[in-house]
């Protein structure tokens, strides 16, 4: 996701520059394909940079951690002082540098910002109420989740009332 920022190479401090982000299905890598990209974008001209903000709208694919279905998932995060370097300028993060024709890109950033979003165990919205979680199992198969406890007597010997000191 490329924007052009010719014009706030050499504007004021303080200009800004607004872009609408409106995607459909996006791969962002290998592995993470969203479903669309939406949102607002400001750049915000600085002395030795350009600051982005905004807020992203999205949905990605993930697999529920209790029924292992596949889902998508609505997610929202927004971008908060990401700053990109202008040229001429000591960078300290390679891929946050405008390049020489203007142009800077948000692929990266905004991979890191949706993997972020995710949650780490995601349950699919059916499956948030305890009442419904009786549907991930058989009635049948509920005997392998039964515990049967062994009797407290057996196995360990005389029982603390029948013990003698020896």
């Amino acid at each position: 996701m490329r924007f052009r920022l010719n014009k706030l190479l050499g504007a004021p401090v303080g200009t800004r520059q607004y872009e609408q982000l409106d995607r459909g299905r996006t791969w962002l890598d290998d592995d993470l394909q969203v479903a669309y990209l939406r949102g607002e974008l400001t750049f915000t001209r600085t002395v030795e940079s350009i600051l982005v903000e905004g807020d992203i709208e999205s949905a990605t694919q993930v697999q529920c951690v209790r029924s292992l279905d596949l889902f998508e998932i609505p997610l929202s995060f927004s971008l908060e002082d990401v700053e990109f370097t202008l040229p001429g300028y000591p960078v300290s993060e390679p891929d946050r540098r405008i390049r020489e024709d203007g142009y800077i890109d948000l692929t990266e950033t905004l991979r890191e910002l949706i993997i972020m979003a995710i949650p780490i165990n995601p349950i699919h919205p059916r499956y948030q109420n305890a009442e419904t979680l009786h549907e991930l199992t058989d009635e049948d198969d509920s005997e392998w989740l039964t515990i049967q406890w062994a009797d407290s007597e057996q196995g360990r010997g005389d029982s603390p009332d029948q013990q003698v000191d020896r």
